[in-house]
This record gives C-alpha cells, sequence and structure tokens, in this order.
C-alpha cells in the first residue's frame, strides 16, 4: 500500500465519519428518550407555555408560539418572528418538549440580542445536503471509473468542511440551550427534578440539530423508520 492511497484512504475515512455523525446523534438522541422521554415536568407547564414565559422574561412578548403542522416542525422563524412547534410539543408536558421549546426560545433571545446569525438559512442548507448527498455518492461512483478514489476523496474534503460548519454553528444551538435553560429554572420551573435528568432534556434538544442531515432526508424516511 503505498503512500498516496494510505492518505486517499484517511480522507475517506474521514469523510465516512463526518457523514455519519448526523446518524451517531441521532441515536444518541434515542437512547436518551428511551431512558428519560418520558418523565414529565413536575411544574405542569406545556412546551407552548413554557416558550411564551421565556419569551416574557426576556421582554419580547411580540414573539409569537404557533402550533404548526408542516412537515418541518419545532423550529425559530426569524422572519416573522415566531416560534412554530409541533402539536406533540405544543401541548406536551414531558421535560423533553419543555427543553425543545427553551431552547427555540433561546434563539428567540439571541435574535433580540443580534446574535443569531443565518442559523435557519443554514439549517435549511444542511437538510439539503443530508439528501442530496447519497445521490451524489451514487452519481460519483458511475462516473468515477478509474479514479474513483481520488473521485471520493474529494467528495469527502466537502463533507468534512461541510461538518466542521456545521459543529462551529452548533455553538449558537448550544447557547440557546443554555439560555431557555437559565430561564426555566430562575423561573422555578425546573424545581424537584435531578440533575440527571435536566441535563439529558437539554442534550436532547441540541443533538435535534446535530441529527439534522439525518432525520429530515427521505432517505431516512425510508431506511431508519
Amino acid at each position: 500500500m503505498n503512500l498516496e492511497f494510505k492518505i486517499l484512504l484517511i480522507f475517506c475515512l474521514a469523510g465516512v465519519f463526518s457523514l455519519g455523525l448526523p446518524w451517531l446523534a441521532w441515536r444518541r438522541l434515542l437512547r436518551l428518550e428511551r431512558k428519560y422521554g418520558q418523565v414529565l415536568l413536575v411544574r405542569g407547564v406545556t412546551g407552548a407555555q413554557a416558550a411564551r414565559i421565556i419569551l416574557l422574561r426576556g421582554e419580547i412578548p411580540q414573539v409569537d408560539v404557533d402550533e404548526s403542522a408542516l412537515a418541518i416542525t419545532d423550529f425559530y422563524s426569524a422572519y416573522e418572528p415566531a416560534i412554530k412547534l409541533s402539536p406533540a410539543v405544543y401541548e406536551g408536558s414531558r421535560l423533553f418538549d419543555v427543553a425543545r421549546a427553551a431552547r427555540l426560545a433561546g434563539h428567540a433571545l439571541q435574535h433580540r440580542d443580534r446574535k443569531l446569525g443565518n442559523l435557519a438559512s443554514w439549517d435549511s442548507f444542511m437538510i439539503l445536503w443530508g439528501n442530496a448527498w447519497p445521490v451524489l455518492l451514487v452519481m460519483l461512483v458511475f462516473a468515477g471509473k478509474g479514479r474513483f478514489m481520488f473521485a471520493a476523496a474529494g467528495f469527502s474534503v466537502l463533507a468534512v468542511i461541510l461538518s466542521v460548519a456545521h459543529l462551529l454553528k452548533h455553538s449558537l444551538v448550544q447557547d440557546a440551550a443554555r439560555r431557555g435553560q437559565r430561564e426555566l429554572a430562575e423561573a422555578k420551573l425546573l424545581d424537584g427534578h435531578p440533575e440527571k435528568e435536566i441535563t439529558a432534556a437539554f442534550l436532547a434538544a441540541r443533538l435535534e440539530h446535530l441529527a439534522l442531515p439525518f432525520t429530515r432526508t427521505w432517505w431516512r424516511l425510508i431506511f431508519f423508520r
């Protein structure tokens, strides 16, 4: 095995890990859901109510909290502005539902402070990438012919770059989750829960973002129902 082939192989392995990272995040999310997902919030508020409380505490009551039945739900729309929640989160009283809503309310606080960036546009792009890369890879296999390893290495470099950029954008999600958790804690809405339950719920809220390039794809719906 010559040096050139080893380098190409390393690039390809890095690409495989980058493409698999959203799947790994999804698997971790499933494990958290199985272990802690049925824990009800002691204070009894719903996801929608928790989001509205955070918005009021942040002095941005003009931001709406809407129930949405769109295919892509549970997101903050900076253009309206509004928090869009799926029916399960909007009416849900699980700790996980409240943590999801709180993270989105944290994005509204970031928008207030002009620290949101173009997160929604980036997430849409990553969802598009997640749907497109399997098709691109198949095209690459047929078009590469004798230079497949070089083409695969180039594809892997692109995957790594996008994965790193997604992780950098994820820092905004971590900050939003921390803001939401802090507001709920100061409002005494998390009282009565052990730290491990709270940590698991807000970790799950963050993992949902990392898993977007997998969970919002056609091939996930076909092969991983």
